[in-house]
């Protein structure tokens, strides 16, 4: 089943957020005895700041894509090696065999350059299977098991290396979800607070009262600007 996206419920950066939940805060402090009327204890005001700096530490889009770029590069680096020591291999088989015999393109690597990166290391096996079985034929030209050994050892740190990738491509979007749930859990929190916070100077203090709205605009009437 398809993962339904999680939507922002606030229209404010991240950010924004966290620093509009420090200072309610701050003034719920300044009203804890009138919060304490209502059942709202200390405790809880600070537990709305510690969930504010938590969500503060969940790392940004930014440093995702680092991760996954990094992933990606590797990916990209360990290929250039396998590619390397495959073209070694061809260039023993191409002094028996000609590059347009049939002999020579058993071993299926003209394409292997093309190869989405799955297809490569599919292939690259097949390619091996292939000398390992062959290999005293090109005993003369320098082929030896050790070589082989060796690029199947580098074969396999690919698939090691596009499997990281992978991985973090999908943990990306799930850390990303994760996020935010937390946030839309920070707001909820927050919004509940200052709705209480309304309610306690609606009719006494004005001033108080505007202290706990999250967005003037939008209980003026006027539309909230959406942040980026």
């Amino acid at each position: 089943m398809k993962q339904i996206q999680v939507k922002a419920n606030y229209s404010m950066s991240q950010g924004d957020l966290i620093l509009l939940c420090h200072l309610k805060a701050d003034f719920m402090d300044r009203d804890a005895g009138a919060f304490e009327t209502r059942g709202i204890k200390p405790a809880r005001v600070e537990a709305l700041r510690k969930q504010a700096d938590a969500a503060a530490n969940l790392p940004s889009d930014e440093q995702l894509d680092y991760a996954k770029q990094a992933l990606t590069e590797a990916v990209a680096t360990q290929r250039g090696v396998v590619e390397s020591g495959m073209a070694t291999l061809m260039s023993q088989v191409a002094i028996v065999h000609d590059n347009r015999s049939l002999a020579y393109k058993a071993f299926g690597s003209a394409s292997l350059y093309d190869d989405s990166e799955g297809e490569f290391y599919v292939n690259m096996g097949h390619l091996l299977d292939w000398a390992n079985a062959r290999a005293d034929e090109y005993v003369v030209q320098g082929l030896t098991l050790a070589q082989l050994q060796a690029l199947e050892t580098e074969t396999e740190k690919y698939l090691l290396a596009l499997k990281a990738q992978r991985q973090a491509i999908s943990g990306r979007s799930a850390t990303t979800q994760a996020r935010q749930i937390a946030l839309n859990a920070l707001y909820d929190e927050l919004a509940a607070l200052c709705g209480i916070g309304q309610g306690l100077f609606k009719q006494t203090d004005v001033s108080k009262y505007d202290d706990y709205v999250i967005n003037p605009a939008a209980e003026s009437g006027t539309p909230p600007e959406t942040l980026p």
